[in-house]
């Protein structure tokens, strides 16, 4: 189950990341890069050192994933987003959390974007995926990608607007998975706070109600943020 968890949050986060249907097309809309808007020598991105969720910021029941299970999720997650996106962000911090009780699973990555032209970038993928028309092409992406893969099935797709003003730019979106018969949903928040990228899903039993939703996630993870790199706030 973590593989074929790993695996969708993998692509999910690299069709995120790249916005477009097909890798290697150039992002619609996306802002022209001068030279201007390179970030200078002198320039130090903030550090994200402490840009990362606990078990404190989250309700009781949770609990780390035993270390080898995430050290895998993360390996293959980080794998699946290098090769499904372009885009400059590397998955730098990654957590992973779960709740035994109702099998609700947080997992969240933050990332370097270290120059404003990365930045910039990013902010255009996001902006792209409130399109009605993305989204169905992401949609559509992600369940070619799965053909692969016996048993995994994107069922629905719909955006969470309430999750398109966070930070500095964000998306939101929420996937019906069918995970070899097991009802799964996916709530999604994508988010640029300064130098900084984010992915945070929360998964759990679709029909269920999550004991944290994805939004009060990102908000966490961006106040995290915030206080690892104050000075650099904008």
């Amino acid at each position: 189950m973590a593989k074929k968890l790993s695996l969708i949050l993998g692509l999910l986060a690299g069709t995120l990341l790249a916005a477009s249907p097909a890798v290697t097309s150039p992002l619609v809309g996306a802002p022209q890069i001068t030279a201007q808007q390179q970030v200078s020598p002198s320039e130090t991105p903030p550090k994200t050192t402490d840009a990362t969720l606990t078990l404190e910021d989250l309700p009781p029941g949770f609990q780390e994933l035993p270390p080898e299970i995430t050290a895998q999720i993360a390996s293959q997650f980080q794998t699946l987003v290098q090769q499904v996106s372009q885009q400059s962000v590397k998955p730098d911090k990654f957590t992973a959390f779960v709740n035994p009780q109702n099998f609700q699973l947080i997992v969240a990555f933050t990332g370097k974007l270290p120059d404003t032209a990365g930045q910039a970038q990013f902010d255009a993928s996001l902006q792209q995926l409130q399109q009605p028309q993305v989204q169905q092409q992401l949609k559509t992406r992600l369940q070619q990608m799965l053909q692969a893969y016996q048993g995994i099935k994107v069922v629905d797709y719909q955006p969470l607007t309430e999750l398109y003003s966070l930070a500095n730019a964000s998306t939101g979106l929420t996937l019906a998975v069918d995970m070899q018969g097991q009802p799964l949903r996916m709530d999604a928040a994508v988010f640029r706070r300064n130098a900084v990228g984010a992915f945070t899903v929360v998964t759990y039993v679709n029909g269920n109600k999550p004991t944290i939703g994805v939004g009060d996630v990102a908000r966490k993870l961006d106040g995290k943020i915030l206080q690892s790199s104050p000075s650099a706030n904008r």
